[in-house]
């Protein structure tokens, strides 16, 4: 696939060459603001996860007793928990992450191509423009522009695009394979706290790991919906989004089921 996202790229005109001399820098700055902000989306998950276990100081009691004494508290505690299920599933763990490190990616890919003879004299990457709406971030009463993305396509700029369109442009199905893995980071966090009983603990970090990994199914089944299925006309990419190759399989896919209909009417 060459651009998952429907929609020209804005690709400007050969640039001059003080131009070519200066964008590895702009190319390397902008890939090592992603890159920060990539970090701090894994430390708001894994990496809480992983600073509480070495940590080794954390516990619920006094939650757990707080609570009980206050059943408004509680109450609101309850209705807090799909919340906190909600924003570290489909949010940080999913859309977050797949919105910040394929940019960087990209931009240290486009910092390695500015050395390259062969795009010394044209530009690497565009801006695609989608409408209001339609990309990750807040309502916008315009279209939004998705900036970073490759003007030469390769199969390591296609994998990086698919990503990226996960994180700015997610489906309902890609959101809802991640709910799993917002309850596991969930469990998994109670179950750190050092002062629950042992067994307690294997149970919910037990259970946190087959919602991970049924997360992980989940995900999977989403991405080839989406994107693997793309090219036999089994997943729900537009044919505005497919390559000439991907919109002739397509194509040949749809006649190959209609004369497999036509043989088993017969």
């Amino acid at each position: 696939m060459t651009h998952p996202v429907p929609g020209p790229v804005d690709a400007e005109p050969p640039l001059p060459v003080s131009r070519r001399v200066l964008r590895p820098v702009g190319y390397l700055l902008v890939g090592l603001v992603w890159t920060v902000l990539a970090l701090v989306v894994l430390a708001l998950g894994p990496g809480v996860l992983v600073w509480i276990a070495l940590d080794g100081t954390m516990t619920v009691g006094g939650i757990v007793d707080g609570l009980a004494a206050e059943p408004g508290e509680l109450v609101a505690f309850l209705l807090c928990v799909p919340l906190i299920v909600l924003i570290w599933g489909p949010g940080v763990l999913g859309v977050l992450t797949a919105a910040t490190w394929p940019l960087a990616a990209l931009s240290f890919l486009y910092v390695g191509r500015s050395f390259d003879p062969r795009y010394a004299t044209g530009p690497l990457s565009g801006t695609r423009y989608v409408g209001a709406g339609r990309a990750t971030g807040l309502p916008t009463l315009f279209g939004v522009a998705l900036s970073l993305q490759p003007v030469h396509a390769t199969r390591a700029t296609d994998l990086l695009m698919r990503w990226y369109v996960t994180g700015w442009q997610p489906r309902a199905g890609q959101l809802v394979a991640m709910l799993p893995a917002g309850a596991a980071w969930l469990l998994a966090l109670v179950g750190l706290a050092q002062d629950l009983p042992a067994p307690a603990r294997v149970l919910l970090l037990a259970a946190a790991a087959c919602l991970a990994a049924w997360s992980t199914v989940l995900a999977r089944r989403a991405w080839r919906r989406r994107f693997d299925d793309a090219a036999t006309g089994a997943g729900d990419v537009p044919v505005t989004a497919l390559d000439a190759r991907e919109r002739q399989a397509r194509l040949a896919a749809a006649r190959a089921r209609r004369d497999a209909r036509g043989r088993t009417g017969r």
